[in-house]
C-alpha cells in the first residue's frame, strides 16, 4: 500500500485520441508534423515518425497536435500480446487512432506519469482483449488505473532518482559490452 493517496488516472490527466487524415488528400501528407503510429513506438522518447502530415491536416482532420511531454501509449496493435509500448513526446506531434496521448494536469509530473505507466504494464496487459491479429487496450482500462499521488516536488525527486539509476545501468551495460569486445579470445585451437 502506498503512503500517498491513490486517485483515478482520469482525474489528473487528459486522454487524447488520434486520427488519420484522408489518404486521398495529398495536401495532408508529407509535411513537417510527425504522425506517430505503433510502428514508431520503438524508443522511450518520440519526436519523429515514419509518416508526417501538414499543418492543414491538423486543422481539418481528426489528427490533432499533442503537446511536448505527453505520454503516448499503444492501445491497438498485435504488440499488445506481449508488451505495452509507452513513450514521451519530445515535440508537438500527432498520433493515429491506435495510440492514446495522456497529457498531465498541474498536479502530475509528466515523467512521473510515464514511470507509473511502465510500472503498471502487467496490469494493463491483463486488460488487453485479444483478437485474431489485433489486440486492444480499452481507454476505460487506462482511465480507471489508480495512481499514487505524492506532492509534485516528491514526484520530481522520484523521477530524478529513477533517471539517475537508469543512466547508471545504461553506462554499466555499455562498459560491459565494451569490455567483452576488447577481451582477448579465450579459446585455443588445440587438437
Amino acid at each position: 500500500m502506498s503512503a500517498w493517496p491513490e486517485v483515478p488516472l482520469a482525474s489528473i490527466v487528459s486522454i487524447k485520441g488520434g486520427g488519420t487524415p484522408s489518404k486521398e488528400k495529398a495536401e495532408f501528407w508529407g509535411g513537417c508534423i510527425p504522425w506517430v503510429s505503433p510502428k514508431d513506438m520503438k524508443s522511450e522518447l518520440i519526436g519523429t515518425s515514419i509518416d508526417t502530415i501538414t499543418e492543414e491536416a491538423t486543422r481539418v482532420s481528426p489528427a490533432k497536435l499533442i503537446p511536448v511531454g505527453s505520454a503516448l501509449i499503444v492501445v491497438r496493435s498485435g504488440i499488445l500480446a506481449r508488451m505495452v509500448p509507452i513513450a514521451t513526446t519530445t515535440r508537438p506531434l500527432t498520433v493515429n487512432q491506435d495510440i492514446k496521448a495522456l497529457v498531465s494536469g498541474p498536479k502530475l509530473d509528466a515523467g512521473f506519469l510515464v514511470y507509473f505507466l511502465r510500472s503498471a504494464e502487467p496490469e494493463l496487459l491483463g486488460h488487453v482483449t485479444r483478437g485474431a491479429t489485433v489486440h486492444r487496450l480499452s481507454t476505460e482500462s487506462i482511465r480507471s488505473l489508480q495512481i499514487p499521488l505524492p506532492p509534485l516536488a516528491e514526484q520530481k525527486r522520484i523521477v530524478a532518482i529513477l533517471e539517475a539509476a537508469f543512466e547508471g545501468i545504461d553506462t554499466a551495460i555499455a562498459n560491459a559490452e565494451q569490455n567483452l569486445a576488447n577481451a582477448p579470445a579465450r579459446c585455443s585451437n588445440r587438437g
